[in-house]
Parts: C-alpha cells; sequence; structure tokens
C-alpha cells in the first residue's frame, strides 16, 4: 500500500474563516480520527501546537496558536462527534487540561491493538504492520510551536490522523476472526470497561501540585533553598520549552536540575562549563545564573 493513500486534500484552519467552513463539515460526519502535536513538555504542562482532524476524504490542521480564545468553543463542539485516536491516555489529558473537553465517545487503536496482542503498538508500527505504510521519523520530534510550519510537517501531521480510520478498519477485521481466539476474546470483550475507566480518569483529571524533580529534591533531603531552586528551573523549562525552545527541554532534564541544586555552581563561568549546547548557553546562562547564584 503506497503513502500516497493516505495523502488526503488539507485545510489548514487559522482564522475564524476557516473554522466557521470546517465546523459543519465535522458535524457531518459520524465519525472522525483526531491527533495533535504539543511542546516537547508533557502531558502536564504543554502547549498544544496543532489539532489533526481527518474523515476517509479529508484532513484538516487546527492552529491553536493562531486561534488562540476560539479553540475552546471548537473543540468542545467536536467533543459532540465521535473520535477515533491513538493512545488517548495521554492525548485526552492534554484536552481536558487545555479545554475542559471530553469527547462524548472515543476509540482508541492502541487499546484496540494491545488487546489484539501486540507489544508494541506504537502508530509508526501498526502503520507498517497493518497498512504497509512507512512513516518517515525525520518530523516526529519537530519543534511544532514554530510558525510557518515546513510543507515536511504539514504532511506528516495530516498523514497520522489520515491513517487512523483505515487502521480502525483492519484492527475491527482482526477482532471479528479472533474474536473467539481465548486469549484474545477476553481482552476485546473487556476494552469497553478499559476505556471507560481511562476517559472517566481524564474527565476528573487535575494538574499537579508540584513539579517531580522539586519531589525528588524534597526526597534527598536538599533542603528548602534547593526545592526553591528546583522549582525556579522547573519552571524556566517549562516556559522556555512552551514557547517552542526545544533545547531548553533537552539540556534542563531533571537530573541536570538535580545536580545543580545539590551542588550548585559557585562562579557564572562554572555554570556555563555545564552547560554543552553553545546556542543555548549564550542565550539562558544569565537567567539561569539569577536562579543559581542568589
Amino acid at each position: 500500500m503506497t503513502s500516497d493513500l493516505f495523502d488526503l486534500p488539507i485545510t489548514y484552519v487559522s482564522t475564524p474563516e476557516t473554522l466557521s467552513q470546517a465546523l459543519p463539515q465535522w458535524f457531518n460526519e459520524h465519525l472522525l480520527a483526531v491527533d495533535i502535536e504539543c511542546s516537547l513538555t508533557g502531558v502536564h504542562h504543554c502547549v498544544m501546537a496543532l489539532v489533526q482532524i481527518a474523515n476517509h476524504d479529508q484532513a484538516w490542521l487546527v492552529d491553536p496558536i493562531a486561534l488562540g480564545p476560539l479553540m475552546k468553543p471548537a473543540m468542545k463542539a467536536l467533543a459532540e462527534i465521535p473520535w477515533i485516536v491513538h493512545d488517548f491516555s495521554g492525548d485526552g489529558v492534554v484536552f481536558k487540561r487545555l479545554y475542559d473537553v471530553v469527547p462524548a465517545a472515543v476509540m482508541d487503536t492502541m487499546m484496540l491493538a494491545r488487546a489484539l496482542g501486540y507489544p508494541q503498538p506504537g502508530l509508526k508500527t501498526l502503520a507498517k504492520l497493518k497498512l504497509g505504510l512507512n512513516i518517515p521519523k525525520d518530523e516526529q520530534d519537530s519543534n511544532w510551536m514554530i510558525r510557518p510550519l515546513r510543507s515536511t510537517q504539514i504532511s506528516y501531521a495530516a498523514r497520522d490522523a489520515a491513517l487512523l480510520l483505515p487502521l480502525l478498519r483492519r484492527l475491527g477485521d482482526e477482532v471479528e476472526q479472533r474474536r473467539n481466539d481465548p486469549e484474545v476474546g477476553p481482552r476485546i470483550a473487556n476494552l469497553p470497561r478499559e476505556l471507560e475507566q481511562i476517559v472517566n480518569r481524564i474527565r476528573h483529571y487535575r494538574v499537579p501540585d508540584r513539579h517531580p524533580v522539586m519531589e525528588k529534591a524534597h526526597a534527598m533531603g536538599l533542603g528548602p533553598l534547593a526545592e526553591e531552586r528546583a522549582r525556579l528551573l522547573s519552571e524556566l523549562r517549562l516556559r522556555w520549552g512552551n514557547e517552542g525552545d526545544v533545547a531548553a527541554v533537552m539540556e534542563l532534564g531533571n537530573r541536570w536540575i538535580l545536580a545543580r541544586v545539590q551542588y550548585p555552581p559557585r562562579s557564572k563561568e562554572a555554570l556555563e562549563r555545564c552547560i554543552p549546547n553553545p546556542r543555548f548557553r549564550a542565550k539562558r546562562l544569565d537567567a539561569l545564573w539569577e536562579v543559581l547564584g542568589c
């Protein structure tokens, strides 16, 4: 199966006008594929950079950065239509946290594949196994916060949504073939209950009160000053990462933060030696020293 079968026509939704045109098209569907791209700061703190929506004939790329306050009512409207997703346990948290949205009905191809016994049910793996599609990994860890998006990012994002409905059909065919399998059958029967539990957990989701690195500093007995520094460094990492500074996420890992708060650098020059990335070092050294040098 060639990749161009999944290269649907794409509508980029970034204005009130394009959004108003897309909404009635979505409401004409009984099921929509939904995927997202976010900043690299994790489900509890990330910014949503793109929402990909697809039916059998078309893909829409919805730009939350451009649409701003229009996103919440748009996503609440979208939630009235059943979704097909891949790994709702993560994406669902982001929709709930940012827009207080949980879809009325959802089917998760990752959970379905796991019930069928696939040990690594990632979307790229399943696309290869079930659809014969090789998805290039070049854009997998893209910086989705930068505008304009590259043409390769746009096609990659749209394809991730476009392949979900064909994938669901293939997995559904396999369910019918294996429903009486003594191992697979009970897992398939339990899938609605398992999915309901995940949806209920997301519906009651609350953002964690403290950053994990602060908890670690506390568990290590590093003291109030170290915990405060860990908090400030974590907040800088999140703010910079959500602004599109991928280096902040890569350079300021939890281990790096804990090492700096446990053994604070004695000088700005010493801190400089702890930051390998020269561009990030030049851009962020002063701000980091304000935290660690106080």
